[in-house]
C-alpha cells in the first residue's frame, strides 16, 4: 500500500511546544509527534499529532494545554479591584487596585498579573487622606469635633468649626472638612467687627440715624403714607445684618374670593382705603350683615372678610342628592330650621357622598349645614376594549379619583380622572391589527403559502 509522507514538521501552537527534534525533510505515514505545555500553561491530557497521508492530526481535538490558575488575587483594606485583563484568574490575567474614597495608595505599582509561577507583585496599601494643621483666626477659636491638639493633622471627613469672640463676626465660612485629596475645601475664615450701616429705606423714613451701629443696637423708622412696614417698625443690629430687614411696602390687596357671590367693582389690584360691594348669591347672605355689604383695603387685609354664608337654615337644594321623604314633603314647614337640627339625606343612583354613606348627616350651624350636602358623581372601572384597566371590575370610584389602564398593543400606563361627566379623559385603546388580503390574478388563487390553479 502507497503512503504519502508529510513533507513538513508537525505545527507550531501557542500554548504547546514540541517535543524532540525535527529536522527532517519529511516524515513516514504513522509518525507521531508529542507536545508538552508552555510556562503558564498546564496539560490536561496528552497533546499528539500524527502523520497521516502527508498531513498532521490531532489525535485528541479536545485536549489542549490551558492558562494555569494563580487563585484569588487578594483584597486590601480601604480599597478595592478590578480585573482589566481576562476574564478568569488565570496566566495572563491583570487585576488594578484602587484605593476608597478619602484614601491614597502608598504602593508604587497598583496592580498584579498572573505569571507562571503567580501573582506578580506585594499586595497594595491604602492610608487615609491627611490635611495639614490649621491656625486659629485673630479674635476667634477652633471648635474641632473630638480631641482637638495644636499643629495636629486631620484625617479625611474630619471637620473643623470656627467660632468669633464677642463683638466680632465670622468672614468666610462657618466650617471646613477635610477632602478626600488631602485639602482642606475653603480657607481658613477671619473674625471682623459686628457694625451695620444705616439701610437704605425706600418710601420710608429713619428715625434716628446714625453713622454706624454695634451689635444689638436698634434703629426705628416710619413709613410713608400708602406703606406698611414689612415686618416690624424697628430692627436689631445682628452678625448677619438688620433683623428683621427694614422695608416699607405699599398697602395693595389682591382680588378676594367670593365663594357663591361676587363683588364690585372689578380691578387687579386695590390700594389702601379703596372698597367693594359684595353681592351674595340667592340663599347666602354678607357674613358680617352691615347693610351696604361694603369691604375696605388694609394695611391687614380686606376688612370686613368678604364672604357669602348659606343663611341659617334655608332648605337645602342637593345636586343629584334628595332629602328624606319626611323632609321633602314637608319642608315649607321645616325650613328654614333651628340651630342644632340634624337631617338626613341621600345621593340618587350613580351618585355618592363624599364620606360614602348611605345617609349622610347634616347640621344646622351659625355658618348653615354642616358638613356642606354633596354629592359625588360615581365612576366604574367597567369593560374596555383592547385593554384593561389596573383595577377591580367591580371597584367604584367618585370624582376626583384616579385610576390607570393599559392598552394591549403597549404596556405603559395612562391615568384617567372621574369627574361630574364619567372618565376624563375617555379611556380609549385602538386595534392595530391587520386584515389578510387574498388576489385573484390570471386563474391563480394566491395564499401566503399556497398556490391552487383554477
Amino acid at each position: 500500500m502507497y503512503c504519502v509522507y508529510c513533507e513538513t514538521p508537525p505545527p507550531r501552537r501557542t500554548k504547546e511546544i514540541l517535543t524532540g527534534t525535527w529536522d527532517k525533510e519529511s516524515y513516514p505515514h504513522a509518525t507521531l509527534a508529542t507536545y508538552n505545555c508552555r510556562p503558564g500553561y498546564i496539560k490536561l491530557g496528552r497533546v499528539i499529532f500524527e502523520c497521516r497521508n502527508g498531513v498532521w492530526h490531532h489525535l485528541h481535538p479536545y485536549v489542549e494545554c490551558r492558562n494555569k490558575p494563580c487563585g484569588h488575587p487578594g483584597d486590601i483594606q480601604f480599597g478595592s479591584f478590578e480585573l482589566t485583563a481576562g476574564t478568569e484568574f488565570v496566566f495572563g490575567a491583570r487585576v488594578q487596585y484602587k484605593c476608597d474614597e478619602g484614601y491614597q495608595m502608598l504602593s508604587q505599582r497598583n496592580f498584579r498579573e498572573c505569571q507562571a509561577d503567580g501573582w506578580s507583585n506585594e499586595l497594595p496599601h491604602c492610608e487615609v487622606s491627611k490635611c495639614l494643621p490649621v491656625n486659629a483666626p485673630e479674635n476667634g477659636k477652633i471648635v474641632a469635633t473630638g480631641v482637638y491638639e495644636a499643629n495636629q493633622e486631620f484625617s479625611f471627613g474630619q471637620v473643623v468649626q470656627f467660632e468669633c469672640n464677642k463683638d466680632y463676626k465670622l468672614s468666610g465660612s462657618k466650617e471646613i472638612h477635610c477632602s478626600a485629596d488631602g485639602n482642606w475645601n475653603a480657607a481658613v475664615p477671619t473674625c471682623i467687627v459686628i457694625t451695620c450701616v444705616p439701610p437704605r429705606l425706600n418710601n420710608g423714613n429713619l428715625m434716628t440715624p446714625v453713622k454706624v451701629y454695634r451689635e444689638n443696637e436698634r434703629l426705628q423708622f416710619t413709613c410713608n403714607a400708602g406703606y406698611t412696614f414689612g415686618e416690624r417698625s424697628d430692627a436689631e443690629c445682628t452678625e448677619y445684618g438688620w433683623s428683621p430687614k427694614p422695608f416699607c411696602k405699599e398697602i395693595r390687596c389682591d382680588p378676594p374670593t367670593v365663594t357663591n357671590g361676587t363683588y364690585h367693582p372689578k380691578k387687579k389690584v386695590f390700594r389702601e382705603l379703596e372698597a367693594i360691594r359684595v353681592e351674595c348669591n340667592q340663599g347666602f347672605h354678607f357674613e358680617m350683615g352691615n347693610r351696604d355689604r361694603r369691604a375696605e383695603c388694609t394695611k391687614n387685609g380686606w376688612l370686613p372678610i368678604p364672604r357669602c354664608i348659606l343663611r341659617p337654615c334655608d332648605y337645602p337644594h342637593i345636586e343629584n342628592g334628595a332629602l328624606t321623604e319626611y323632609y321633602e314633603y314637608y319642608k315649607e314647614r321645616a325650613f328654614p330650621a333651628q340651630l342644632g337640627v340634624g337631617i338626613y339625606y341621600r345621593c340618587l343612583d350613580g351618585y355618592v357622598s363624599e364620606r360614602e354613606e348611605r345617609w349622610p348627616l347634616i347640621r344646622c350651624t351659625k355658618v348653615g349645614w354642616s358638613p356642606a350636602p354633596k354629592c359625588l358623581k360615581k365612576c366604574s372601572p367597567g369593560y374596555l376594549e383592547n385593554g384593561r384597566f389596573l383595577s377591580s371590575y367591580w371597584n367604584t370610584y367618585k370624582e376626583g379619583d384616579e385610576i390607570s389602564y393599559v392598552c394591549s398593543t403597549h404596556n405603559l400606563e395612562t391615568r384617567v380622572t372621574c369627574t361630574k361627566n364619567g372618565w376624563s379623559p375617555t379611556p380609549t385603546c385602538t386595534s392595530t391589527s391587520k386584515e389578510r388580503s387574498c388576489s385573484i390574478e390570471l386563474l391563480f388563487f394566491t395564499h401566503p403559502c399556497l398556490l391552487y390553479i383554477l
